[in-house]
């Protein structure tokens, strides 16, 4: 697959979302938006002769406007907001879930349509008639991962997205759980535009939904490889599955040769990602790849073979 490189298409959406964050935690303050974007605009103009990725620019211009308006979380209200109305709608989809993968994964990526560009009201509201009309994967490799399962592993890290989405996560979570050994929700470390916290799932009172949660010891949109917990990389190394949520995490995993095998699922959401992928804009995918560790075995084997 081609590499994945955000500058110039991701330009726009990057402005945008500085000027969101930036009203978020300074509403009304006009010379904190004036340094919020000729920061974001010199981050981007830096990025234009590297190989950032989308969510690493994102966490460059965050951490900025952290630093110009002094909020560590401008997005903890309208994590608020998406946490009540994602429990709201989920109350109305519950029978709609099967004992089957497939339908607990459909519920999953349904969850994935939060968008922090949108009113999450307006995007919750979409997702009843959607569940009742059906969702279908421009790629689907939910098989693959039943047949992962079926083998009873080891250990599986769920990597959550917006904080909204975790309700929808639930059956898809408890489904692995019961077929796993151990299995870890894994949140974010830090605030990290609407992404789910221990901040929210406390507040919630969803901790014992989970037999155990763990997060990746820094915030960042996706996973911040270079910041990220000594704690969280050993988990890593050491799990046979990674169930990754949403695009910023697809982007960020998915160039990594990691040793677990990995299940991507999550709304093609921009251009970039859909020309990277070869997928069209607003559809779904469910996504596997094996782990360093499979392939290295699987290598191995053939190597056996054509000794003998």
């Amino acid at each position: 697959m081609k590499t994945l490189h955000p500058i110039p298409k991701c330009v726009d959406c990057l402005m945008s979302l500085t000027k969101t964050a930036t009203a978020l935690a300074a509403p009304g303050d006009p010379e904190a938006a004036i340094k919020a974007e000729l920061a974001a605009r010199q981050i981007l103009e830096n990025a234009k002769d590297g190989d950032l990725t989308s969510p690493q620019i994102t966490n460059r211009i965050l951490r900025e406007i952290q630093h110009i308006t002094g909020v560590a979380d401008p997005y903890v209200e309208f994590k608020n907001r998406e946490m009540v109305q994602g429990r709201r709608i989920f109350a109305r989809l519950r029978n709609y879930v099967r004992p089957d993968l497939q339908s607990r994964v459909r519920m999953a990526i349904l969850g994935n349509n939060l968008d922090f560009f949108k009113n999450p009201e307006e995007t919750l509201a979409e997702i009843p008639s959607q569940m009742r009309n059906g969702i279908s994967f421009y790629y689907d490799d939910v098989d693959r991962l039943e047949s992962f399962l079926s083998k009873n592993p080891a250990l599986a890290l769920y990597l959550t997205d917006n904080a909204g989405e975790i309700y929808f996560d639930l059956p898809l979570y408890e489904y692995i759980r019961r077929r796993c050994k151990r299995a870890v929700l894994v949140v974010k470390g830090g605030p990290s535009l609407n992404d789910l916290t221990r901040a929210e799932v406390q507040s919630a009172k969803l901790e014992g939904k989970f037999e155990e949660v763990v997060d990746t010891g820094t915030d960042g949109a996706g996973i911040d490889w270079d910041r990220v917990s000594k704690g969280f990389l050993e988990l890593v190394a050491s799990a046979d599955l990674v169930v990754s949520k949403g695009m910023a995490n697809f982007e960020t995993i998915y160039p990594k040769d990691l040793p677990p095998a990995s299940f991507f699922l999550f709304k093609v959401k921009c251009e970039p990602i859909q020309d990277y992928v070869n997928a069209p804009a607003g559809s779904f995918l469910a996504l596997w790849r094996d782990g360093q560790r499979i392939a290295r075995s699987l290598g191995q084997a053939a190597s056996d073979v054509n000794e003998k």
